[in-house]
């Protein structure tokens, strides 16, 4: 793909009741610190964020009552991720796809570092979409708005490596991948049932449950220098353990190796 029209899963945001917990068993199973935490008081909420190798984790959680955040707690009982949120070329360009999936933005903010947009997710399902450009430096280790002028420093590999894909889970996998897919400007395949959308960077999966259930952000796929190393670590932590990962903060993480 050529560099002029990239787009990257760069960020995964989660939502949290209690931040301050979050932050202890995020930072003793990842192995990192917190590269980056604000308040913002026009969102009711305050965020915490871990670098991870070039992409973030981020955990935001409500200040006030009835914002965003603390609907979406309520809503979905705390399950399922809060956002996906891509890095691209050309934030304009998927402006205008989503527009003629019939997907309207919610927030969009452009300025001389970063340029923003929130697509309503009413619409995208599942999850929110947002998309952003970073002006300066477009590589994976570049600038990046949302976590500040110091994140490289909290950047570490000893126990957490990457952040590989997400998983939507959805009674119609198939129109929802059509869609993201288009909002995205990138193909879908489809193997074994599961239809996927590769990124320039990351991936996307779109699980179906057979027209049941609700649309989720269900899963996040990240390697570790020792996957059971850190299936422990989590266990210590009191996070539930899961066959491939552990569960927390409304999703999977599912583990494989690093190596």
């Amino acid at each position: 793909m050529s560099p002029n029209n990239y787009v990257r899963l760069r960020q995964i945001c989660l939502a949290a009741a209690d931040i301050t917990e979050t932050e202890r068993v995020f930072s003793h199973v990842l192995g990192l610190d917190v590269c980056h935490r604000s308040v913002l008081d026009n969102f009711g909420l305050e965020n915490i964020m871990y670098a991870i190798n070039g992409c973030f984790l981020e955990i935001v959680a409500p200040t006030k009552e009835n914002t965003a955040v603390d609907r979406f707690l309520a809503r979905n009982n705390g399950r399922g991720g809060y956002m996906a949120i891509f890095d691209c070329a050309d934030m304009e360009r998927h402006k205008s796809l989503a527009e003629e999936a019939g997907v309207d933005p919610i927030y969009e903010r452009r300025n001389e570092k970063a340029d923003l947009l929130q697509l309503n997710p009413k619409q995208t399902g599942a999850t929110m979409m947002e998309f952003d450009h970073h002006h300066g430096d477009d590589s994976m280790l570049g600038h990046y708005e949302w976590a500040g002028d110091e994140w490289h420093q909290y950047v570490s590999t000893e126990v957490t490596g990457d952040i590989l894909g997400i998983e939507i889970t959805s009674p119609d996998a198939e129109a929802r991948a059509k869609l993201w897919g288009h909002i995205c400007d990138r193909p879908v395949g489809k193997q074994d049932g599961i239809c996927e959308i590769d990124l320039d960077y990351g991936y996307l999966r779109f699980v179906d449950t057979a027209g049941s259930g609700p649309e989720l952000f269900t899963a996040i796929d990240l390697t570790a220098r020792d996957p059971e190393a850190m299936k422990e670590r989590a266990q210590k932590a009191g996070c539930a353990i899961t066959p491939a990962g552990f569960d927390f903060c409304g999703v999977e993480f599912r583990i494989t190796s690093a190596d």
